[in-house]
């Protein structure tokens, strides 16, 4: 009885030993480095979460554990002041491993122990860093070079040192299929582009373009969620996006939907692109990308594709693109009709002229103050090339005496001044502009040409567009 007892209380003992352990345990040590602590970040699309502040332990080593399985992917070590940074690469089942490095050169004189996937990150790092060394040196001979036979002498060398990294990384994807630090490194590398040769010269370069867009992303398993906390991978979709799709409606629409189909088994990687592209053409510089916004949203949050949002926030963003979608650059402008100083009715689409100029204001707004001497600048300078103003003041009620106030105070009365004192026209939800100054460019049927821009361009803006129909 007594041994049964004693047995039990060692199995327990043992139990909560295991329980007590870390699930994951990664040490660090950095030659010459006198700091005292370290941050532990994460990569996560183009951000970098701070997970950890870690202080000097024995020996000067750094420890990051915990009882917890971290999330697969890459990490790094920063080191105040500077900022300078190692990475490292967690995966589900490499949690448990040593980093030993010299502070002169973090990332060249890294050594690993019991980690498959920061051996093969940091062989890789190395042999490629050390194939480029060689590349640029040869190419500096080549450029250098006096005679026909060492140029060519030269060249093949290059040939040969280049096709060898590429024989290095078909191997290493090959051979490590399915270790994360693989399909990491092929966010780096593209599929071989033919030389089209068999095409008239001036093919060649739209094909090739056209191929390396097509098959961009051929080498990388695009179903990997640990590829979500890589900035490699947001680099690789948003160079994708942004230099290798024309920046218009109809080209963007297409690559964005190739991305997502790429990523949609990767639920988690989904999610967070999803949500990172709906906000990013929301909130673009670029006129005319809340057009891309609009189409998010209605194909894939309309559409129950972003199960994780709440009903009342998807209620709310659908309200927002359905709002935005009459605006959008080719739309024909909502008609508003306000009124004049004595009264008089006046419709904005029964304004004559090939461009109209409708700029929403109102006294008050020091932006609105900014822009009118820019205003009364280009309409001296194209009013008697039929271009027109049509300035619509957003203060409603008795505030309406403001305006005029403000525009004779201002000499504005060349151009067409409106006010709606009722808001009957609703001007100025049909024209989103509870913030001002807000400025369209309308083509003689009334059509939005362009939109969300600063006044101080608008000379620019319209020499281009007179310029563009002669």
């Amino acid at each position: 009885m007594i041994n049964k007892i004693y047995l039990i209380i060692i199995f327990l003992s043992f139990c909560l030993t295991v329980s007590s352990q870390d699930i994951y345990n990664i040490e660090l040590e950095i030659e010459g480095y006198n700091g005292t602590e370290i941050i532990v970040a994460r990569e996560f699309l183009n951000r970098y979460p701070v997970m950890d502040t870690l202080e000097v332990g024995p020996a000067g080593k750094f420890t990051f554990n915990g009882d917890s399985t971290l999330t697969a992917g890459v990490y790094l070590f920063v080191l105040p002041p500077d900022n300078d940074f190692l990475t490292f690469l967690v995966d589900k089942n490499d949690q448990n491993f040593t980093i030993k490095t010299q502070v002169s050169n973090l990332a060249g004189n890294v050594s690993v122990t019991n980690s498959p996937n920061n051996k093969l990150y940091y062989d890789h790092l190395n042999y490629s860093n050390n194939q480029v060394t060689k590349l640029n040196h040869i190419n500096e001979s080549i450029e250098l070079s006096h005679t026909t036979e060492r140029r060519a002498e030269l060249t093949t060398a290059f040939t040969n040192e280049l096709n060898a990294l590429k024989t290095y990384r078909e191997d290493l994807l090959k051979n490590n299929k399915g270790l994360f630090a693989a399909n990491l490194i092929s966010l780096e590398m593209e599929k071989p582009i033919p030389a089209f040769k068999h095409l008239p010269k001036e093919h060649i370069p739209h094909a090739k373009f056209f191929y390396r867009k097509k098959h961009f992303f051929d080498l990388v398993d695009m179903r990997d969620n640990r590829l979500l906390y890589s900035e490699a991978m947001f680099n690789k979709v948003f160079y994708y996006l942004d230099e290798l799709t024309s920046p218009n409606f109809d080209s963007l629409m297409v690559s964005i939907d190739d991305v997502l189909t790429l990523i949609k088994p990767a639920d988690q990687t989904f999610k967070y692109y999803l949500d990172h592209l709906m906000i990013e053409y929301a909130s673009s510089d670029v006129i005319g990308m809340d057009e891309v916004y609009i189409y998010i949203v209605e194909n894939y949050f309309g559409k129950g594709m972003a199960p994780w949002i709440p009903q009342e926030d998807l209620d709310e963003l659908l309200a927002d693109a359905l709002k935005r979608k009459p605006l959008l650059i080719g739309k024909l402008a909502p008609n508003i009709v306000m009124e004049k100083k004595d009264g008089t009715p006046i419709s904005l689409h029964e304004v004559e002229s090939p461009y109209t100029i409708l700029y929403l204001w109102q006294p008050g707004c020091s932006h609105c103050k900014k822009s009118m001497p820019y205003l009364k600048d280009f309409y001296q300078k194209f009013k008697d090339k039929g271009v027109k103003i049509f300035s619509a003041c957003t203060k409603v009620g008795s505030k309406t005496e403001s305006c005029w106030e403000y525009i004779k105070e201002n000499d504005m009365n060349e151009w067409i001044n409106a006010v709606d004192k009722d808001l009957s026209s609703r001007f100025v939800q049909k024209y989103l502009a509870e913030k001002t100054p807000k400025i369209y460019i309308l083509d003689e049927n009334k059509n939005i040409v362009l939109k969300d821009f600063g006044a101080d361009q608008l000379e620019e803006i319209m020499s281009d567009l007179l310029n563009q129909n002669r």
